[in-house]
């Protein structure tokens, strides 16, 4: 089990996951870690555009965790053979999967 485990983190590390917003993309690995972070729209760069911006960045961000969140219990479910949904169930967390994740 310990070397599915080990298989699984190198997979969600090298599983890298792009998500773009209004001019912004983000480069994210399945196990939650910022690769890159890119601004396509050099419009976007302008003081008039700060909170544009900071807006992209956050929901480019908040695309790249979803897809991340998605793709790491795929590759749980193929590598190490169960559902982590079941377990989180088990434990008593609410709405399945791990806390903080979804």
């Amino acid at each position: 089990m310990y070397k599915k485990y080990q298989e699984l983190q190198k997979k969600l590390a090298s599983t890298l996951i792009r998500a773009k917003q209004d001019g912004v993309v983000i480069d994210i690995t399945a196990d939650m870690k910022i690769k890159d972070v890119k601004i396509e729209d050099e419009s976007l760069l302008s003081v008039e555009n700060k909170e544009k911006l900071e807006e992209a960045i956050k929901q480019a961000f908040i695309k790249g965790q979803q897809k991340a969140t998605e793709v790491a219990m795929q590759k749980t479910k193929e590598i190490l053979g169960f559902d982590p949904n079941q377990i989180a169930s088990m434990f008593g967390w609410q709405g399945g999967g791990f806390p903080g994740l979804n």
